[in-house]
């Protein structure tokens, strides 16, 4: 009986020993091979279409048409703007400090025609909202 298990323990040993070497062996493989790059080929316009996009973005933020549902203080303020956000998901919500009322807006869009559509669902629910013009 201790034979068998001095054999078993003796391969066990040989099979760790082994396997180990071999996944060190990995690491310490010396090859020719450079490391590797990736050349990435797109069309110059793409880069400009990109650069123009953002330009829009950052300068057009303050020219777009924003809805204001809540006039009041704080409190009044910060719990119409939660009960907006669960109601209406994927819409931006803010709150702004005009002394001395806090308002809450939502939404920023590009035409007047988008804001008023937004508008007629926003007035089921808030009916005091208006439209802000830029």
């Amino acid at each position: 009986m201790r034979i068998l298990e001095y054999k078993k323990q003796l391969i066990i040993s040989v099979f760790a020993l082994i396997f180990s070497g071999i996944t060190y062996g990995q690491t310490n493989v010396k090859t020719s091979q450079t490391d590797g790059k990736v050349n990435i080929s797109q069309d110059e316009r793409v880069e400009k279409l990109v650069a123009y996009k953002a330009k829009i973005n950052k300068t057009d933020d303050e020219k777009r048409f924003r809805i204001q549902i809540y006039n009041g203080t704080l409190e009044g303020a910060q719990k119409a703007k939660e009960t907006f956000n669960k109601e209406f998901s994927g819409i931006d919500s803010d709150i702004a400090f005009e002394t001395p009322n806090y308002k809450v807006r939502v939404g920023k869009f590009r035409t007047r025609l988008e804001a008023d559509r937004y508008l007629i669902e926003v007035k089921k629910e808030y009916p005091s909202a208006f439209l802000l013009q830029p």
